[in-house]
């Protein structure tokens, strides 16, 4: 099947365009922490993100489900509070699960990686520079319209420059998420 992108007018059975089509976006925020293993500095950083996202269900044979698998960039900006002040910031790809367990909460799952760039300096990834984020989270997906939503979640995030450099300690952190969404 090719991939295509639609903005326009429902054609599948459950009224929802076939191929790939952009379903929500969003903005968010957090609080993200963990410690350095080296010092056992706190790390520390606001997560402030947007996130374009993309229904990939009848791409992959799942039309008709009452799940929705999504394919979704989120650009970010974090700033980074402690063990000094900097900037984390790039783009991951995730790939989330909604799953509906009521007409107004779906269940969401999440894995995502993508570039990055740290501006700090760590025992554990040396200079700021090019990095990768990891991600898989947990959370809830609380309808506020018709057209809107709440998401509220917890990540477990890993820093790493994929062996590219030395050292690659990585640095771990959890992270607790919100964000509101128009969906289309």
């Amino acid at each position: 099947m090719p991939l295509e992108l639609h903005a326009g007018e429902p054609s599948g059975t459950n009224g929802k365009p076939e191929g790939v089509h952009f379903d929500e976006f969003a903005v968010g925020t957090g609080y993200a922490w963990g410690h350095l293993k080296h010092s056992r500095a706190s790390f520390e950083a606001v997560p402030v993100y947007a996130r374009f996202g993309f229904d990939i269900n009848s791409v992959l044979g799942m039309k008709g489900r009452k799940g929705t698998l999504q394919f979704a960039l989120e650009p970010f900006f974090n700033p980074v509070t402690k063990p000094d002040s900097g900037v984390e910031t790039g783009l991951n790809v995730f790939f989330r699960y909604k799953h509906p367990v009521s007409p107004s909460v779906k269940l969401v799952s999440e894995i995502g990686t993508g570039p990055m760039y740290l501006s700090n300096d760590t025992r554990e990834q040396g200079s700021g520079g090019f990095n990768f984020l990891n991600q898989f989270g947990l959370g809830a997906q609380v309808a506020v319209s018709g057209t809107s939503a709440m998401t509220m979640g917890y990540r477990f995030r890993h820093l790493s420059n994929a062996g590219t450099s030395q050292p690659n300690m990585g640095i771990n952190s959890n992270a607790l998420v919100i964000s509101y969404s128009l969906l289309h």
